[in-house]
């Protein structure tokens, strides 16, 4: 092996999961795994872990490890730092993270995952409400604003968001439409889908396809992307754009949420207005509504222990006719 070990067993592994796995997917893998092998290079020259070579790796290196991780990030972040890693070591036959988990049982991060919490409905309303206002000129609020609120009004990931087409766009009788054709799991489990934006979002949706006319007018440009790169002719703009739109929009209005919460808060209202929890679920892209609940968004128990208390009172009206 070379000075950088780990660097080459990454690059040895990676390839053999092309086809199996989405290319974003193998990405997203490759940017974990570059980061363990930073951590364990560190860790090597401080001396403590014993190698930074997979194929030599031992239960007492990933506890050396855990325990560095555990002090800076989550417990749920080191338990997807493990589940690649035991993926990569074990292609090299070496099944150190396995040996870890029997040998220091109470070392292994314990995952006790609540569902996160949507933005109020305060801020939803602020976030339109700023909208409604902006210049249809300026384009880069416009735009900032108009993936915002499309991320709150149809529950969108980024990446469906950022891959989303213009001749995509269906407007009914009953409001706007949107085909996610690039989804989460593209090319494996994951199937294109139809969203509605929410009555609430189409007025800023409106807005933000009239400031992107007169834009793509401006440049002389015709894009298919319904949020184009205006700098680049044709594909998408990055994820470190949608971060920066994010992030204008936290500056513009003083307030910190992510597109997770976003996505949580479609789900959340949806449900709260008494949508059904199947539709809400195939809408958003779950393989399951279990899914659906213990990660995004579910009924009030409160509002549930009144709704049976309804009925009963409802059923008991019934018998007495």
């Amino acid at each position: 092996m070379g000075r950088y070990p780990f660097t080459e067993c990454i690059n040895e592994y990676l390839p053999t999961e092309v086809g199996h796995l989405s290319a974003e997917t193998i990405s997203t893998n490759g940017r974990r795994l570059r980061q363990i092998a930073t951590i364990f290079n560190q860790l090597k020259a401080e001396g403590k872990v014993s190698t930074d070579n997979p194929r030599k790796i031992t239960a007492q290196d990933i506890d050396a490890f855990v325990g560095y991780r555990r002090q800076t990030v989550k417990a749920s972040t080191v338990n997807k730092d493990l589940s690649i890693l035991i993926k990569m070591l074990m292609y090299f036959d070496n099944d150190a993270v396995l040996k870890f988990k029997i040998k220091y049982p109470a070392h292994y991060p314990k995952r006790y995952k609540k569902r996160g919490a949507s933005l109020e409905e305060e801020k939803v309303q602020a976030i339109f409400d700023r909208a409604s206002k902006i210049n249809v000129g300026n384009w880069e609020l416009m735009e900032a604003y108009g993936l915002v609120c499309l991320s709150i009004s149809t529950g969108f990931r980024p990446k469906e968001l950022r891959m989303l087409s213009f001749r995509n766009v269906n407007k009914t009788e009953h409001g706007y439409e949107i085909l996610a054709e690039h989804v989460k799991g593209e090319g494996t489990y994951g199937n294109a889908r139809w969203v509605p934006v929410h009555p609430d979002g189409t007025a800023a949706f409106e807005k933000y396809l009239e400031a992107r006319r007169i834009r793509l007018g401006r440049a002389g440009k015709s894009e298919d992307a319904l949020f184009p790169p205006i700098k680049h002719n044709g594909g998408y703009i990055s994820y470190g754009r949608i971060r920066t739109l994010k992030s204008m929009v936290e500056d513009d209005l003083e307030m910190k949420f992510d597109y997770r919460k976003c996505r949580r808060t479609f789900g959340q209202r949806a449900i709260d207005e008494g949508q059904s929890m199947h539709d809400v679920s195939l809408v958003m892209g779950h393989v399951t509504t279990a899914t659906t609940q213990k990660d995004y968004c579910d009924k009030d128990e409160h509002n549930a222990a009144r709704d049976m208390q309804r009925f009963w009172s409802g059923k008991g009206a019934i018998e007495e006719q």
